[in-house]
């Protein structure tokens, strides 16, 4: 029984209706958000999101505000624990699991995948691109498949480098250059492989 992988951490700590408003709110925080859009961009149904709503709302880590009859919602940066919850949202239901979810059936083929820039460091803005580093033998038009479905749940363009393994290696000879650069800095891990890559 080893360690837990990271969605499994998501799953653990909050039910589905939870977890992917959470990751909604915590994907794009400086945004509002309807009831409705809510809804159908997690894919619950409106009474489900507004209990889950009025709780989150209760306990101060969204904020609900009320102007001519429409009611809209976002995160709470003034929350004592955002910077907590976003990161922890980050790696596991929000970014990171979109990302996992969407390069789930290559995973086969890919040794190892992780999120770097500014989403890694924590300092993406609301248009901040994501960036991901690939290494494996996946197809690139099945890696781009996939990553455009991420592209249209996070709202956001994706950005990926694919290395093979043996590029990696010859690569990581190189001192200095953007690969040193992207691995000794911060990473999100996606895929993991128990072999050294």
């Amino acid at each position: 029984m080893g360690a837990p992988k990271r969605n499994d951490l998501s799953v653990a700590l909050f039910g589905k209706t939870r977890r992917t408003v959470l990751a909604l709110f915590f994907a794009r925080p400086d945004e509002s958000f309807y009831l409705r859009q809510i809804a159908r961009l997690a894919g619950v149904g409106p009474g489900a999101i507004q209990r889950e709503l009025g709780r989150l709302a209760e306990a101060g880590i969204i904020n609900r505000s009320a102007r001519d009859r429409v009611v809209e919602y976002r995160a709470n940066r003034k929350c004592p624990i955002f910077a907590e919850l976003e990161g922890l949202i980050r790696k596991t239901a929000g970014l990171a699991g979109v990302l996992r979810e969407a390069l789930g059936p290559l995973s086969r083929e890919i040794d190892l995948a992780f999120v770097y820039g500014s989403h890694a460091t924590g300092t993406a803005g609301a248009a901040s691109d994501v960036d991901v580093l690939i290494v494996g033998e996946a197809d690139e038009l099945a890696i781009h498949r996939a990553l455009v479905k991420a592209e249209l749940r996070l709202s956001r363009p994706v950005n990926y480098v694919l290395f093979s393994r043996k590029e990696l290696q010859n690569r990581r000879k190189e001192k200095g250059g953007f690969l040193a650069r992207v691995l000794s800095g911060p990473k999100i891990p996606i895929v993991e492989d128990s072999r050294d890559v």
